[in-house]
């Protein structure tokens, strides 16, 4: 059985495996945001396997899934990298009742990216220019200007 979905009118949309202009627009900025095909074909109303079946037919549409795919990827390694970095903050309730807010920083997230992108740094002789959150910082940068930030 289909899943229903309902519009802000309140109106429910069954999804279709009709392909349309507006339904890839909706499939192609979803998985740029998500990198989940499941999950963009449900954004794009589209039944399960339709939008594979549109890659497998039209060449430009792969391509457009594949730059989509790259670009959530390059979101998603973004994250990591801000959160390797700057850490992520918790707040820890003990049992006496105190509250202390904190930062963590995941040395296992941190190693996971840093042998990620081994070669890059070991290949740019900047093996031992400064500490694994230091050359992290520098790669986001980098990243960031390559995705159109400001660094």
């Amino acid at each position: 059985m289909a899943a229903v979905t309902k519009t802000s009118k309140t109106k429910a949309v069954a999804p279709s495996s009709r392909w349309s202009n507006e339904r890839e627009i909706a499939f192609l900025d979803h998985l740029a945001l998500s990198s989940n095909v499941a999950a963009s074909e449900r954004a794009a109303l589209l039944t399960p396997g339709t939008a594979y079946r549109q890659r497998r037919k039209s060449p430009e549409f792969a391509r457009a899934w594949d730059r989509a795919l790259r670009e959530g990827y390059g979101r998603l390694e973004l994250a990591m990298l801000d959160r390797a970095i700057n850490g992520t903050p918790v707040t820890i309730t003990h049992k006496d009742g105190r509250v202390e807010d904190k930062i963590v920083y995941s040395e296992r997230l941190e190693t996971l990216l840093y042998n990620a992108h081994r070669a890059t740094v070991l290949g740019s002789g900047e093996a031992n220019a400064g500490s694994a959150r230091e050359r992290l910082a520098r790669k986001l940068s980098e990243m960031n200007k390559r995705m159109g930030g400001d660094g």
